[in-house]
């Protein structure tokens, strides 16, 4: 003690290492925890797309006779879908939306001869972790 009666910053030094190390284990558990709850996550991500064909904001021949989408990962049968639009909102595609028997992360459409246009692709997907992803992309037919 000082010689106004108060205790001095040595003398509680002990006290504020061991307090110290208890926040330090307690960041290295919840960052460890975290850790491990982000790689679980990581497994159960949605699927995403891996690859487009005619590919997403390119160009294809008006004969292409179908459009093709590859995931990341297989998804389910359920609610699997693909349509192709023109740029005026009419749909073009077959309505055969399929997945691959020999590749389940692989989905096609046929469509029909394509005029040279914009077109647009939706898609939808049910993945495995059992999140719906849907979404859109664009390419050009050319003459």
């Amino acid at each position: 003690m000082n010689q106004n009666g108060i205790k001095s910053a040595r003398a509680s030094t002990p006290r504020r290492k061991a307090a110290s190390r208890r926040t330090a284990a307690l960041l290295l558990a919840s960052a460890t925890l975290a850790g491990g709850l982000l790689h679980g996550a990581a497994a159960l991500a949605h699927a995403i797309i891996v690859r487009t064909s005619p590919p997403q904001g390119g160009t294809a021949p008006g004969n292409i006779g179908k459009v093709d989408v590859w995931y990341d990962a297989a998804i389910r049968d359920s609610l699997a879908a693909l349509a192709v639009v023109t740029a005026e909102g009419a749909r073009v595609d077959k309505r055969d939306a399929a997945i691959d028997s020999a590749d389940g992360a692989h989905v096609s459409v046929s469509v029909n001869p394509l005029t040279p246009g914009k077109y647009t692709v939706r898609y939808r997907a049910l993945s495995a972790d059992g999140h719906m992803v849907s979404g859109a992309w664009e390419f050009e037919v050319t003459p």
